[in-house]
């Protein structure tokens, strides 16, 4: 005799976590790109300072639906809980970069950023945060003030001026 196993197949194809972050993606590029309207685009020979955001925005919308679309095709999975103090340390980081480049310069806001939103991997070391800071701020030296030559201060200004 044989026994038949009937198995609840999930009525919902949609896997929950992707389109989360797929619907976040693509609103923070429509946002970004509303923000960004009243600056000037430029060309891809003469970029408007309105360019690269809108084509950093663009691209994160493109991703976003991209996403949403895998989300709709992929097995169901749950949305866990938020990992609130994560999201706090690594925004947290990100706003402290914005706000600190002026005041301390590049090497200090970049080491800033990753020593707050390495706070947010409980399995890092002191010893892999150490390497990671001085690796980042050496390549955002070699790209962007010897690369690029940006008018940006490395050190901080009132060293500078002494």
């Amino acid at each position: 005799m044989q026994f038949k196993h009937h198995t609840r197949r999930s009525s919902s194809r949609t896997n929950a976590r992707d389109l989360a972050a797929g619907i976040f993606l693509t609103a923070t590029a429509i946002v970004g790109l509303f923000l960004n309207r009243e600056y000037t685009l430029g060309s891809a020979a003469q970029m408007g300072p309105g360019y690269m955001p809108m084509l950093v925005f663009s691209l994160l919308g493109f991703l976003g639906i991209i996403i949403i679309i895998g989300a709709l095709r992929n097995a169901p999975d749950p949305l866990g809980r938020w990992a609130w103090r994560e999201l706090v340390l690594i925004l947290g980081a990100m706003a402290s970069f914005g706000v600190l480049l002026e005041e301390v310069g590049l090497a200090l806001s970049v080491a800033t950023v990753v020593v707050v939103s390495s706070l947010a991997d409980r399995s890092q070391t002191i010893k892999g945060i150490v390497v990671l800071t001085v690796s980042l701020v050496a390549i955002c030296w070699l790209i962007f003030i010897y690369g690029l030559g940006l008018n940006v201060s490395f050190l901080p200004p009132a060293l500078m001026e002494g």
